[in-house]
């Protein structure tokens, strides 16, 4: 009798265990329709191409959320950077100055570039961290 217990318990573990898992199946379409990833300059969910503007709809979560501003913020400077960086280029030629002052508008020009990477490459990682982020909530349902 007590086999026929165990045995049974055994059956009810096994098809409840089974029932809260997912499905290997479910699991490859949530990754190939639910999940985002950079294509170059451009970022792919599923079959759709999405613009960094289009991400900010994405991120459901206040710690994706708040990665995502920073990302953007970030982004803002090193265009405020370059955009400083071809002021100064274009002034060189209005200008027309003599060697000391073309020494140092090329080396504005260099620290201004400069500080444009930085702020890409921080907004860069900033952003791919909140996709990392979005896509293991997607996949495994943790939200926070």
């Amino acid at each position: 009798m007590k086999k026929y217990f165990a045995l049974l318990f055994v059956l009810i573990v096994f098809i409840n265990l089974k029932s809260f898992s997912q499905s290997r199946d479910s699991l490859i379409k949530v990754y190939n329709n639910e999940t985002i990833y950079r294509f170059g300059n451009s970022y792919i969910k599923g079959n759709e191409k999405l613009t960094f503007r289009d991400l900010r709809l994405e991120f459901n979560s206040p710690s994706t959320q708040e990665m995502y501003k920073k990302s953007k913020r970030r982004l803002l400077v090193k265009n405020i950077f370059s955009v400083a960086t071809l002021g100064v280029i274009i002034s060189t030629f209005i200008i027309k100055p003599d060697f000391k002052a073309s020494v140092k508008f090329a080396i504005g020009t260099g620290l201004l570039g400069i500080g444009s990477l930085h702020f890409q490459t921080e907004s860069s990682k900033y952003l791919d961290r909140a996709i990392w982020e979005r896509n293991r909530e997607i996949l495994f349902n943790t939200f926070h």
